[in-house]
């Protein structure tokens, strides 16, 4: 369960994270802004954040999780496949819209699944697994595999490589997961876009409060770094477009480490510990990127230790929502929080960077970016701990 669950959200974050590593080859064959590939991953980012509300909560009311998420695996395939249609920019974004839906219900079925069927000793370890697999699928290969198959056969083909997994994982979900009823009760209430804090006591209102405000800040964070950051290499460093691929693909080998280590020692040190630790982390990736003038691999070593911090993700995304509302309500308090995070950090957040970027030049989303963690930094401090 966990491996199947840990695949099928690695190539969903292979998937979502495509834009930005392929964006130099995007920017030279369709004539695009900053803001214009900024936008991209905005498209995608608004259907996700809506139909993973929707279908969590649909989830949780029906008791059906695995007999969703096959359905959604097989329609995230057809869209990547249809990438091959794409010839414009109007076109590409339908297409990334399309694709945004069918990924927005994944993410919240697949954590419900984990969270619910995992030991509560070992929660903080299989999420530590998955988000391991996430990276180094995701952020370490997807950036290097990604540049070179649109450097060999075009953009096109980059957005087309998540298919055939997506269609051996539905395969996978059907024969592996075991279907578990968890349907909401009478007395359990959902979670509504409103109200995410019904039925809740004032502390656990006060810590998805926090982790909705996190997730907004956080995904500001690593939105920008994933969209921009392959570009800033190419036009302000001279890298190749493959040569920032390389780069990127590093960052994925931080990842997996940060996602492994972060939510492992949660369980031992505390939720909030590891949220600080991670915010502060975070901190260092811009201010290397605007800072730094030593050689290349002193900038790398430091995005290397920065990018550490994406192990926070599932400790304010899953593991303290998981650990705060009742099973019943998990799909759709992680699909809130993440979709708020998606609206803010990734909706408006990377159309906000690209303006600044064409405005002020490149480094200027990697400033806003600064500031917006160091705010989360600050907020990490107000969680409610211990939180184990």
């Amino acid at each position: 369960m966990v491996l199947v669950t840990s695949l099928v959200i690695s190539f969903v974050a292979f998937d979502r994270l495509a834009t930005g590593y392929i964006g130099p080859y995007l920017i030279a064959a369709l004539d695009l802004t900053n803001t214009q590939l900024g936008a991209i991953y905005s498209t995608q980012a608004v259907a996700v954040a809506v139909a993973g509300y929707v279908i969590g909560r649909l989830s949780d009311r029906t008791g059906k999780r695995k007999h969703l998420l096959v359905p959604l695996l097989i329609l995230a395939a057809i869209c990547a496949m249809g990438s091959l249609l794409v010839q414009g920019y109007i076109a590409l974004l339908a297409i990334r819209l399309a694709s945004g839906a069918a990924l927005g219900g994944i993410s919240p079925i697949t954590q419900s699944i984990l969270t619910s069927q995992s030991p509560p000793e070992r929660i903080g370890r299989n999420i530590g697994v998955q988000t391991l697999l996430m990276f180094l699928i995701s952020q370490m290969l997807g950036p290097i595999v990604l540049s070179h198959i649109a450097d060999a056969w075009g953009w096109q083909a980059a957005y087309v490589a998540s298919a055939i997994p997506f269609l051996l994982l539905a395969a996978g979900v059907w024969l592996v997961i075991r279907e578990i009823d968890g349907r909401a009760g009478p007395s359990d209430g959902a979670v509504d876009v409103v109200g995410v804090g019904v039925g809740l006591t004032a502390l656990a209102r006060r810590k998805i409060g926090l982790c909705i405000v996190i997730s907004a800040g956080f995904m500001f964070w690593l939105v920008v770094h994933a969209t921009f950051l392959s570009v800033y290499l190419v036009e302000k460093m001279h890298y190749t477009p493959t040569g920032a691929g390389t780069v990127l693909g590093t960052l994925g080998l931080a990842g997996c480490v940060g996602g492994l280590a972060l939510p492992l020692l949660s369980d031992r040190f505390g939720r909030k510990a590891m949220l600080t630790v991670g915010m502060g982390l975070a901190a260092i990736v811009p201010t290397a990127i605007l800072l730094w003038t030593g050689p290349a691999w002193g900038l790398q070593l430091l995005l290397f230790t920065g990018w550490l911090a994406v192990g926070a993700l599932p400790i304010y995304a899953v593991l303290i929502p998981g650990e705060t509302v009742p099973p019943a309500r998990i799909a759709a308090t992680v699909a809130v929080t993440i979709g708020v995070g998606e609206i803010a950090g990734g909706v408006v957040g990377p159309i906000l960077a690209g303006q600044f970027a064409d405005a002020y030049g490149i480094a200027a989303p990697f400033w806003a970016a600064l500031a917006v963690v160091f705010v989360c930094f600050l907020l990490s401090f107000l969680m409610p701990g211990p939180s184990t």
